[in-house]
C-alpha cells in the first residue's frame, strides 16, 4: 500500500503560562495508507484529538512534519500553494454535532456550504439535489432538507455533520470520536454506515473513539496512544489478541465480556502508570511497531 500520509518526528506543546508548557504530542513518527481504516486509541487527554487537528492544520504543530499526498503541511510555502487541494480532499467529523452544525442554517445549506464555499460544480443537479443524495446516502430522509440542527435528534445531526464531510468526494476523512455522544443502538448504526461508506467510497478513514470493540470492529489497523505518545501501531486482529505494549494490555484488558459470569470472575490487572522518557518504535514483527525505552531490549 502506498503511504497517503506520513508523520515525523511530530511534537506540539499547550502554553498555559508564559512559563509552563504541557506537552500533549511527543515525538509522534507513523504512516497511514490510502484507502484503509486507521484507528486511534487511548484514555483522555493521551494526545489522539491533538494530533487530529494537527493533520487538519487547525494546531499548528511546535516541531515535526506532517506529509500528506507528498506534501508537507506543516511548512506554510507549501500549504499556500496547495491550499485548496488540502481544504477539499480532507475533511474532519467531530464529537459534538451540536456545536459543529451552524444552528441557523438549514440542513440543506449545512450539506451544501462546502461547496458553495469552494466553488464547486454539484455532481448530482442543483445544490438542494446534492443535499438531498447525501442524505439518502447516509440513511437521512430529504424531507429534512429544510429542517434546522436543533429539530434533529443527535444521531441525525451526526449523519449530517457526515454529509458535508462527503459533499466534496474526499480523499481522507478524519472521524474524531463521533459516536462518543450518541446512544449505543445509534452508535452501531454510525459505525455501521461509516464501514458502508468507507467500501463504496475508498477514502481513507482516521477514527478516533473510546470504544475498543467498536475499533476492533470497524479498523484494520489501530495506533495505540498514551500521554503524548505512540506506543503501539498493528493490523487490529494481532493488537487485540497479541498486545505487546504495556499500557495496551491495561487498555484492552478493561473491556467487558460479554457473559456475566466470566466478566464477575475475570481478574484485571492493576496498571499503576509507566513514566516514559527517550524511546523508538521498533518493528517487532512485520506490520507491528512497539514503543521501547532507551535501552530496552525486553521486546
Amino acid at each position: 500500500m502506498n503511504s497517503l500520509i506520513e508523520i515525523k518526528n511530530l511534537n506540539h506543546k499547550f502554553s498555559l503560562t508564559k512559563k509552563i508548557k504541557i506537552n500533549a504530542l511527543e515525538d509522534v513518527s507513523m504512516s497511514i495508507n490510502k484507502g484503509e481504516i486507521f484507528g486511534l486509541v487511548g484514555e483522555s487527554g493521551a494526545g489522539k484529538s491533538t494530533l487530529a487537528r494537527c493533520l487538519m492544520n487547525i494546531y499548528t504543530p511546535s516541531s515535526g512534519e506532517i506529509f500528506y499526498s507528498g506534501i508537507n503541511t506543516c511548512d506554510k510555502n507549501e500549504f499556500r500553494k496547495n491550499r485548496k487541494f488540502l481544504q477539499t480532499s480532507r475533511q474532519i467529523v467531530f464529537q459534538d454535532s451540536a456545536s459543529s452544525l451552524n444552528p441557523r442554517m438549514s440542513v440543506s445549506d449545512i450539506i451544501t456550504e462546502p461547496l458553495v464555499i469552494n466553488k464547486a460544480k454539484p455532481t448530482h443537479g442543483s445544490y438542494r439535489d446534492e443535499a438531498a443524495y447525501l442524505m439518502e446516502l447516509t440513511g437521512l430522509s430529504p424531507a429534512l432538507l429544510e429542517s434546522f440542527p436543533n429539530e434533529l435528534s443527535g444521531g441525525q445531526r451526526q449523519r449530517v455533520a457526515i454529509c458535508r464531510a462527503l459533499a466534496l468526494d474526499p480523499t481522507l476523512l478524519l472521524a474524531d470520536e463521533p459516536i462518543a455522544s450518541l446512544d449505543v443502538s445509534i452508535q452501531a448504526q454510525i459505525v455501521n454506515l461509516f464501514l458502508k461508506l468507507q467500501r463504496e467510497r475508498g477514502f481513507t478513514l482516521v477514527f478516533i473513539a473510546h470504544d475498543l470493540a467498536m475499533v476492533e470492529f470497524l479498523c484494520d489497523r489501530v495506533g495505540v496512544m498514551y500521554q503524548g505518545h505512540l506506543v503501539e501501531v498493528a493490523p487490529s486482529k494481532e493488537l487485540f489478541s497479541s498486545p505487546m505494549h504495556e499500557y495496551t494490555k491495561a487498555l484492552l484488558s478493561a473491556i467487558p465480556i460479554p457473559d456475566p459470569v466470566a466478566e464477575r470472575n475475570r481478574i484485571i490487572p492493576v496498571f499503576d502508570g509507566i513514566q516514559l522518557g527517550k524511546g523508538e518504535m521498533r518493528e517487532v514483527l512485520p506490520g507491528h511497531f512497539v514503543r521501547c525505552e532507551r535501552g530496552d531490549n525486553a521486546i
